[in-house]
């Protein structure tokens, strides 16, 4: 990596209260230095102060009025010299401030620079690295919650207790096998399957979090799926308290689906409207019905809509068959009407009216439930990236391979080649065997000035 001095402008584009630019390396101050003027002079400038003077720019002409920090190396978020100019909000501004710091030497940081830097001078393992971004990226209590969790390092905490577990395997086979003639003593059997299964068993704990994080991460789906004019678009609205989805009385309003993001209780739950579901020769129509299908597969949560004011048709018994082994909700809509649906036995329902707004409240706890219950788990950390949870699985398989292998029969030469693989798999996961390519990937994710 480049040693050079970056700059850039760390927070949103656009107006608002304060804007930071910041810069980072071994000349920061020096660069710094050269663009700021305080407002009471002193001999020199004390790292973790704040001052208060101005940006100057060309022929000496102040810029904007700026707060001063100073961070030495090694305390800094990068691990090396750092500065940050506070100025007032505003794109032009921030952006004349990183002009001038760039023709007295900076040069404009790329993507997530400054946190692999970070990453680099071992202020943070890769995995911490990910959570910066995790952080920036949450869109609800739990996944800030667990995304704080991974900065603080659990993850990275949990993955190093694994490779001692797996390096202590690996120095007594290996050692074994490289000096056989010298008077080393034997690691048994039972020893490395103890070792071992330990691992497999945080392996294990780990990777049950899986669908939780997710869910975690990107939200509940719940689908609201029901033949066409069954209320679908109406409850979308009333759940969102605002109107996002057409609503009239003619039946397939509805071509595409309409998405509609809610917190409930610290989660994020997306709810999807989607094409009324029934036989039809209209090609446009077909598409639609064809993308509720494909709802229907990723959706964590079902609402099954049928009319309560009308008869079941077949489309409502075809709907609530195709979805009988999934997680549903059965709604009975326009119950302010008279009812004449009757339901299968094994089918409890929940009877709601968008026009009187009955039922509406108990439906939301029960989402809300469904949605709780989705990010439960016994362990403290949801494993929510996509990149870990493949590692912790391809780590797992060569550990339990490794555990068949010591079960079968005694092949040391064959057991220390998978523990070796998954000792360095997991290596991956914090950064320690990670290749600079890969890690130039992950980084390139990030916003420019972080």
């Amino acid at each position: 990596m480049k040693r050079d001095v970056i700059a850039a402008i760390s927070t949103p584009r656009g107006e608002g209260g304060i804007a930071i630019v910041r810069i980072s390396g071994g000349g920061a101050l020096d660069v710094a230095k050269q663009v700021f003027r305080r407002r009471r002079r002193a001999v020199r400038v004390e790292p973790w102060r704040v001052y208060l003077g101005e940006v100057i720019g060309e022929g000496d002409e102040p810029l904007d009025e700026c707060l001063f920090t100073y961070f030495r190396a090694p305390r800094s978020f990068t691990g090396e010299d750092v500065v940050e100019f506070s100025i007032h909000g505003g794109s032009f501004v921030a952006g004349r401030v990183l002009e001038v710091l760039v023709a007295r030497g900076a040069r404009v940081a790329e993507p997530g620079e400054f946190t692999q830097r970070a990453f680099v001078n071992g202020r943070l393992s890769l995995a911490q690295a990910e959570a910066v971004i995790d952080i920036i990226r949450a869109a609800s209590d739990v996944a800030l919650q667990n995304a704080g969790r991974q900065l603080r390092g659990v993850l990275s905490s949990e993955v190093r207790q694994m490779r001692a577990h797996l390096l202590k395997c690996m120095a007594h086979l290996e050692a074994q096998l490289d000096f056989p003639e010298h008077d080393i003593p034997a690691v048994t059997r039972a020893e490395v399957a103890s070792e071992l299964t330990r691992v497999e068993n945080m392996l294990l704990g780990l990777l049950a979090t899986v669908r939780a994080g997710r869910v975690a991460r990107e939200g509940l789906r719940v689908v609201l799926a029901g033949r066409p004019n069954v209320g679908k678009s109406s409850l979308l609205n009333a759940l969102a308290g605002q109107e996002r989805a057409i609503v009239t009385a003619q039946p397939g309003t509805t071509r595409d689906t309409v998405e509609v993001e809610l917190n409930l209780n610290g989660v994020l739950v997306t709810l999807v409207d989607t094409a009324g579901l029934r036989e039809s020769e209209d090609e446009v129509e077909q598409l639609g019905i064809e993308r509720t299908l494909q709802a229907l597969e990723t959706a964590d949560v079902v609402l099954v809509l049928l009319d309560s004011s009308e008869p079941l048709r077949r489309d409502d018994l075809a709907l609530l068959d195709l979805t009988k082994e999934r997680e549903r909700l059965v709604v009975l809509t326009k119950s302010d009407l008279a009812s004449r649906a009757e339901l299968p036995v094994q089918s409890p329902a929940l009877a709601v009216s968008t026009r009187t707004r009955s039922g509406l409240a108990e439906l939301i706890g029960q989402i809300s439930a469904v949605a709780v219950r989705a990010v439960s788990s016994e362990s403290s950390l949801l494993v929510t990236n996509l990149r870990h949870s493949r590692i912790l699985a391809e780590t797992k398989s060569l550990v339990t391979a490794a555990l068949e292998t010591v079960a079968l029969g005694w092949d040391i030469e064959l057991v220390a080649t998978d523990v070796r693989l998954a000792y360095e798999r997991l290596g991956e996961i914090t950064g320690e065997t990670i290749t600079p390519d890969i890690a130039d990937a992950i980084f390139a994710e990030f916003c420019i000035g972080k």
